[in-house]
Formats: structure tokens, C-alpha cells, sequence
């Protein structure tokens, strides 16, 4: 017998602007907490929100177009992707860097199961994902 959980999915398009990183986090805890089962806990909407967070901002100041977030629960899993038009891909940087900021890929490892880029004809998405029942850094 070949039983499926049913996939959960809520998709939005944001401006371009540092208000929809706020927008975003907004809407990606309203959907998370609409989602059946184990993404309701506090600890995990907030790493959700923490992650859509860093993906919608990445999205803004390195990619092209309005981002969209896509963010889908099939049961185990939260997938959280953004989209833009940019073929430019983020970077992991080292601790050294002398660069203030652009940590988000480094705290998107840190918190998720994995995380990866998909490339399209125009554009890509960033992925990560992110499981009730895996452990979690205190945050």
C-alpha cells in the first residue's frame, strides 16, 4: 500500500523594495502556521521565518525582478525557495572575510537539512530545507 502525505503549498510574488523582506516573513508565518502537523511549533516558524528572511533578502539586493517565494510542507519537510531572474548565484563566504555583512548562505547552511540552487532560462532558485524532527541550533 503506497500512502502519500498531501503536499502543502502557499506561493507569493514581492516587490523588488526592503519593506517586502518584512512582507515576506509576515506571510511565510501565516502559511507555515496554516500547514497540518509539526511545522506549528514555535521554535520551527520562527527558523522558517528567520531563513525565508535571508533567502527574500539575498533575492532583493543580489538578484533581478521581483522575487517569489514559494514555500512547501510535504509532511516531513518545509521547503523554502526564492525566485528572482538573476543567473547570479550566492556565495558561501568564509569567516575571514574582511566584507562587513553577507552572511545569510552561511546562517541558511547552518540552519537547514540542505540547501542548494536550482537554475532556470531566466533566473534561479534558492532553496533550503528545513525538518521538525531534526535538531535545530538554540537561536
Amino acid at each position: 500500500m503506497n500512502t502519500k502525505s498531501p503536499v502543502a503549498q502557499c506561493v507569493s510574488r514581492f516587490p523588488a523594495v526592503s519593506a517586502s523582506i518584512a512582507a515576506a516573513r509576515d506571510w511565510a508565518r501565516a502559511c507555515v502556521q496554516d500547514f497540518d502537523g509539526p511545522p506549528r511549533q514555535h521554535r520551527f516558524v520562527e527558523t522558517a521565518e528567520l531563513l525565508v528572511s535571508e533567502l527574500v533578502t539575498n533575492a532583493i539586493r543580489h538578484g533581478t525582478g521581483s522575487p517569489v517565494l514559494r514555500l512547501t510542507w510535504n509532511g516531513r519537510t518545509l521547503r523554502i525557495a526564492v525566485s528572482d531572474l538573476s543567473a547570479r548565484w550566492p556565495r558561501l563566504r568564509t569567516a575571514d572575510s574582511a566584507e562587513p555583512g553577507g552572511f545569510g548562505v552561511r546562517i541558511v547552511e547552518q540552519l537547514t537539512q540542505r540547501w542548494g540552487v536550482t537554475p532556470h532560462h531566466a533566473g534561479k532558485t534558492v532553496w533550503a530545507e528545513l525538518s521538525p524532527h531534526a535538531p535545530h541550533p538554540a537561536h
